[in-house]
């Protein structure tokens, strides 16, 4: 008799092979037996006919660094089916750290990932200054999911160099670059998943300094990448402004043919297409190259219980904004409220004095002149903001922007904002599109989709509390792109559940999940297809000492399975925490290393991206990673 059995299903097994209708068998941790039809009985049993069976979704970006330390469930990436969460992305994270300096760190993250300091200090119980001495305290915890970590740039070069040197155009010593290289070895050596780090100028700290390791040298970076390589395993993580110029590309390039470690990256400006097709290349010859890409646009929640709305700089809203939201609601209620504000233009003046009046400012009056413009901007792209229905649409049409309601009405866009946001008690909340939305359609995730290189990512699952709710990619990845898409071509099952799994898992090293496969971890969802959905994003507060979190309910997950038990039935946790901490390449017996590129990939394939590279080289056109990059 086995431990579990799940019948009648389709499979959609994570090799990217099409679906089957068959039965599975778990014993211990492990899928024993995956067949047709299963004559045994099991302990438990499991009817899937009619639902969809998957491998577990396997995040590799979601900055629950934090989040760790108070929340063995890791909501709400455990409500949409995530059963390995890697985090330590972006180059932050909180170990290494020396006493007395985890205040800068937990500063570093609260700026670039959105997440209350004021949760950070009460939720985190510190009690390590290594790396090693980290993932050993956060083996002592249970979780319902398995957790993988990297070391992060941030925590490393403050480790290093201290607090006071390691930010903007300060260079690393030749015994400083040596260290932080031995110290990344170090964390490998130890279970690290690997190395992280920001090179992006949208990543700063809570007093608008870049993170530290933004503007590092060549030589830093090199020093570091083969700091992965000497641990033989483990791979490198980058987010980066420059992937397409030759300060990133040199050690790159040298990294990719030397190395046998991974490089996984998320591009943030630049010439996407040249690096994109330079890890197709690369990883159609073998190498693990991997870049990251979100299902869905990366969205700004305008909200009034967000970070940022479209008020915020206008006297009205700015004498109420600090009170509770239910007596800020009370007052905007009031029709002479509305009248007043909409009346009013935006006072970005005393705002900018009050900022160089504060003690801790160090930017310069241009530079909060610039942050100022950067907000009004953000907010006032009409055109790619949208209202957000239930369930929410992620890819909307010209018809539904703010910009077109308010021509269709004749009314401003901010009244129709204001209207929107108004409504259940205060708490809707308007669409902002970060990232380009050319013509309306998601062409650029169609595109990343077709490579054989890229892995679904960019989730955030713990970040971006009050701004950004994007944990649910791995549920409207489905939902969307299977099943409602509109505006252009659906994406077949099996490549999406492969993107999100296989793919994933291998870019970490992590051979022994990602495929539902006698021999392999039994972590596996039993979906519901033509349910599966997710809510409209709702502002909670339960956090440590009241923190606010944007966060999405999801719908059509009958089950998930973490080695072997069932961690969450119908939507509801059972209780059961079988996760773990992973340390290091993780194999089983029937997979050690990444899958072998076919004849044809390796072949004609890659004969063709070469030519696209020609190409590109002599007819690139011009292209934005985000609506506030330049184009290149």
């Amino acid at each position: 008799m086995h431990d579990l059995v799940i019948r009648n299903g389709l499979i959609v097994d994570g090799s990217g092979k099409k679906p089957f209708i068959g039965d599975i068998a778990i014993d211990n941790e492990n899928i024993s037996l995956v067949s047709n039809s299963i004559p045994d009985k099991g302990k438990e049993e499991i009817d899937a006919e009619g639902k969809l069976v998957t491998p577990g979704w396997v995040d590799i970006h979601t900055h629950y660094d934090g989040q760790v330390c108070w929340d063995p469930y890791l909501t709400p990436s455990s409500w949409h089916g995530v059963t390995t969460a890697v985090m330590g992305n972006c180059g932050v994270g909180f170990a290494p750290v020396r006493p007395g300096e985890e205040n800068f760190l937990i500063q570093l993250m609260e700026g670039v990932e959105d997440i209350p300091g004021s949760a950070l200090h009460e939720g985190i119980e510190w009690g390590w200054e290594s790396f090693p001495e980290f993932l050993d305290a956060i083996d002592k915890k249970e979780f319902v999911m398995d957790l993988g970590f990297m070391i992060g740039h941030g925590p490393l070069r403050s480790y290093v160099m201290g607090h006071d040197r390691c930010q903007n155009q300060v260079d690393a010593s030749d015994s400083e670059i040596n260290k932080m290289s031995e110290l990344v070895t170090e964390a490998i050596n130890a279970g690290a998943l690997g190395f992280s780090t920001s090179r992006t100028i949208l990543h700063r700290d809570i007093y608008g300094k870049y993170v530290p390791g933004t503007e590092a040298s060549s030589e830093e970076m090199r020093a570091l990448a083969f700091g992965v390589d000497k641990a033989g395993e483990g791979t490198l993580e980058i987010t980066s402004d420059w992937l397409d110029e030759e300060i990133e590309m040199s050690w790159m390039k040298e990294y990719v043919k030397k190395s046998n470690c991974g490089l996984t990256f998320l591009q943030t400006n630049g010439d996407a297409v040249k690096t994109i097709l330079f890890s197709e290349e690369h990883y159609l010859r073998g190498k693990n190259i991997r870049p990251q890409f979100p299902g869905r646009n990366v969205g700004l929640m305008f909200g009034f219980e967000s970070s940022l709305n479209p008020f915020m700089q206008y006297p009205a809203y700015r004498e109420i904004a600090h009170l509770p939201h239910d007596q800020k609601y009370e007052i905007m209620k009031d029709p002479d409220f509305k009248i007043k504000l909409l009346n009013q233009k935006p006072d970005l003046k005393s705002e900018i004095d009050k900022r160089l009046a504060e003690p801790d400012n160090n930017k310069t009056r241009e530079e909060i002149e610039k942050d100022a413009e950067l907000l009004s901007n953000l907010t006032t792209n009409y055109k790619t903001q949208f209202i957000l229905g239930t369930p929410p649409n992620y890819e909307p049409k010209e018809e539904d922007s703010i910009a077109a309601i308010s021509s269709n009405k004749g009314i401003s866009e901010l009244e129709v904002m204001f209207d929107e946001m108004m409504k259940n008690n205060g708490t809707n909340l308007i669409y902002a599109a970060f990232t380009p939305y050319d013509d309306y359609k998601l062409n650029f995730v169609e595109r990343a989709y077709g490579l054989k290189s890229s892995v679904a990512g960019g989730s955030d699952g713990g970040a971006h509390c009050g701004l950004i709710c994007d944990a649910s990619m791995p549920t409207t990845n489905l939902s969307h792109w299977a099943r409602d898409r509109e505006a252009g071509k659906k994406v077949p099952l099996e490549k999406l559940v492969r993107k999100q799994t296989k793919d994933t898992a291998e870019t970490f090293g992590l051979f022994d999940r990602g495929e539902i496969k006698s021999g392999m971890l039994a972590d596996i969802n039993v979906i519901d297809f033509k349910k599966l959905n997710v809510s409209h994003p709702k502002m909670i507060h339960d956090l440590p000492l009241g923190g606010k979190r944007l966060v999405q309910d999801a719908t059509g997950y009958i089950a998930t399975i973490k080695r072997g038990q069932i961690v969450s039935k119908n939507g509801k946790a059972t209780g059961s925490l079988p996760g773990n901490l992973i340390r290091g390449k993780q194999t089983c017996e029937v997979k050690s290393e990444i899958s072998r590129v076919s004849l044809f990939d390796r072949t004609v394939r890659l004969v063709l991206i070469k030519l696209a590279q020609m190409y590109w080289k002599f007819n690139k056109k011009s292209v934005k990673s985000t609506i506030v990059s330049s184009s290149s």
